[in-house]
């Protein structure tokens, strides 16, 4: 099970990842990396922040690959990955479509801790 977390839009020959929630600048696939990774390779996803007075800083934040199967864009940024179907990116960067839905696995769930608690734990003991 999937869930939306942001999306992929083209912004020149480059690759903008729009992720919800980011804040630390734009995170980018570089033009010159784009064909790169359509043809298998890991590449850098940079994050540039433009801030007043001040030069463009541009900086490491993660990896995008194709997946094992290839019918996906794998964007790993710290320690979240997310995905995007290979199609839909290629339909974006011949500018065809406007953007391609990012996508998170959903969390995995530790079944040991969640057995360990009582049945009732979270219930509401009030009459208030």
């Amino acid at each position: 099970m999937f869930k939306p977390v942001g999306k992929i839009q083209k912004d020149h020959g480059a690759l903008r990842v729009v992720v919800d929630g980011w804040k630390l600048g734009t995170l980018v696939i570089a033009a010159a990396d784009v064909p790169k990774m359509l043809n298998g390779r890991v590449v850098d996803v940079q994050f540039v922040q433009e801030r007043p007075g001040r030069d463009v800083f541009i900086g490491y934040a993660g990896t995008a690959r194709i997946s094992r199967s290839g019918k996906a864009v794998n964007v790993k940024i710290e320690a979240r990955l997310m995905t995007a179907p290979l199609k839909a990116v290629e339909k974006v960067i011949a500018g065809e479509q406007a953007a391609a839905r990012l996508s998170s696995p959903a969390p995995i769930i530790d079944a040991d801790r969640e057995q360990a608690k009582s049945i009732d734990h979270d219930l509401v003991r009030s009459f208030a």
